[in-house]
C-alpha cells in the first residue's frame, strides 16, 4: 500500500495518524516486538502474564483490519517450555509500508544522523555495516547488536559454524547428509563437507563480513563503541533496544536493532574505509584460534593466503617468531596438503597472543 493513500484513509476513518505511524515504524525497526509473556513454570493457574510492551487496542485492531500485522495468535506466539512469548510483527504488506514510513522519517532526521556519524571513525562504521550483510548473497539485513558481548572463544566458534553452513547451499547440505547416512550411518561426511566449504569464506569481501561480525559481537572496544552508536541512533528514532527470548521463553538479554536502510547508509558513509590493514592480522588470530581446537591443514592455509593475497613467506616468518617464543611450531614446509600447517605448543600463550592481536586490530579500527 502506498503511504499517502494509507494516511488519507486513516484520517478519513477519524483516527490520529501519529500513534499509528510511530508504531509501524517501531515494528519495522525491530522486525518483531515481544509484548506479552505467559509464564508456564509457575505453580499458579491460570499462568501469570508479564506485559512487555503496551499499545492502545484500537491501533492493533486497525493494523489487523489492513492486514499489516497477523491476526492469529498462533502466528505471533513462540511456544516455549518455560513461557510462551507473544510478538507484534509486520506482514509482508506491513513491511513494505513500514519501509516507506521509515524512509520518510529518515529524511526528517538525516542531518542529525550525519552529525552523529561524523563523531565515529569510518573504519568502525564500516565494520558495523558489514556485520549486517548476509555472507550468502551480499544483501543487507537487519542490524542487531547484543548489549552483552561474547568472549573470544565463543564468538569465533559460533560465527565460524554459522559461516560454514552459509558457504554451502541447501542442496549441497542435503546431498552430503544423505550420502553420509547411507555410507556410514552418521554425519561424518557432512562435517567434512562443511570444513571444505569453509575456505570459500576467504574471498576478501566475504571475509570482511566475517571479521566484522566477530569484532561487533566480541565483548571488546569495538562492541562498546558500536553500542554507543546504536544508542545515539535510538535517540534519533532510527534504532531500538528490544528484549530477546530463547526458544524456551527465557529472557536472554537485550539487543539493539536497526533496519536495512540504516545499513545502506552506514555502508555508503564509510565507502572509503579500507580494511586491508586489519585483514592480514585478523587471519593470523583466526587461524590461531582454530588451531587450538582442530587441525588447520596446509591446504586450508594456502587457500586462505591465495584468496586474501598474502604470501606463504609472510606466514613462515610470523610462525618462526611464534616458535621462538614457544607459542607454536615452525611452519610445516615439508607437509602435504592434509598435514597440519603448524601446531600450537603452549595453549595459554596462544590465547594471549590472539587477544593481543584482536586488541591491536580494535585500536586500528578506533584510531
Amino acid at each position: 500500500m502506498e503511504l499517502k493513500r494509507f494516511i488519507n484513509e486513516v484520517i478519513s476513518l477519524g483516527f490520529p495518524t501519529k500513534p499509528i505511524l510511530d508504531f509501524i515504524r517501531i515494528l519495522y525497526i525491530v522486525r518483531e516486538l515481544p509484548y506479552e509473556r505467559v509464564i508456564k513454570i509457575s505453580q499458579y493457574l491460570p499462568h501469570p502474564t508479564e506485559t512487555l510492551f503496551r499499545i492502545e487496542d484500537w491501533v492493533v485492531k486497525l493494523l489487523r483490519r489492513y492486514d499489516l500485522i497477523p491476526s492469529g495468535i498462533s502466528e505471533t506466539t513462540s511456544y516455549g517450555e518455560v513461557a510462551n512469548v507473544r510478538y507484534y510483527k509486520l506482514t509482508e504488506k506491513g513491511l513494505q509500508l513500514g519501509s516507506q514510513i521509515f524512509q520518510k522519517y529518515l529524511q526528517d532526521v538525516i542531518d542529525r544522523l550525519v552529525d552523529v556519524l561524523g563523531r565515529y571513525p569510518q573504519e568502525l562504521i564500516r565494520i558495523i555495516a558489514l556485520s549486517a550483510i548476509s555472507p550468502r548473497d551480499g544483501g543487507a539485513t537487519w542490524l542487531a547488536i547484543k548489549v552483552n558481548g561474547l568472549d573470544l572463544d565463543t564468538v569465533f566458534s559460533r560465527i565460524s559454524s554459522e559461516f560454514e553452513m552459509l558457504m554451502m547451499s541447501h542442496e549441497e547440505l542435503i546431498k552430503a547428509y544423505m550420502n553420509s547416512k547411507r555410507a556410514y550411518g552418521d554425519l561424518r561426511l557432512v562435517f567434512d563437507r562443511l570444513r571444505k566449504a569453509r575456505v570459500r569464506m576467504y574471498e576478501p569481501q566475504v571475509y570482511d563480513v566475517f571479521i566484522s561480525k566477530v569484532l561487533v559481537e566480541y565483548n571488546g572496544k569495538v562492541h562498546e563503541k558500536a553500542l554507543n552508536l546504536m544508542e545515539e541512533l535510538s535517540i534519533l528514532g532510527l534504532a531500538r533496544k528490544v528484549q530477546v527470548y530463547t526458544s524456551k521463553g527465557e529472557y536472554s538479554g537485550d539487543e539493539y536493532r536497526a533496519p536495512p536502510e540504516i545499513v545502506y547508509i552506514l555502508e555508503e558513509y564509510s565507502a572509503n574505509a579500507d580494511l586491508n590493514e586489519i585483514r592480514k592480522m585478523f587471519l593470523a588470530a583466526e587461524l590461531m584460534m582454530r588451531a587450538l581446537s582442530e587441525k588447520v591443514t596446509k591446504h586450508e592455509l594456502l587457500t586462505a593466503l591465495s584468496k586474501l593475497g598474502i604470501s606463504e613467506e609472510e606466514v613462515k616468518i610470523a610462525l618462526e617468531v611464534m616458535y621462538q617464543q614457544g607459542v607454536t611450531s615452525r611452519y610445516n614446509e615439508a607437509g602435504d596438503p592434509e598435514s597440519p600447517a603448524f601446531i600450537i605448543i603452549d595453549k595459554e600463550k596462544a590465547e594471549e597472543e590472539v587477544k593481543r592481536v584482536i586488541n591491536l586490530i580494535e585500536s586500528i579500527v578506533l584510531h
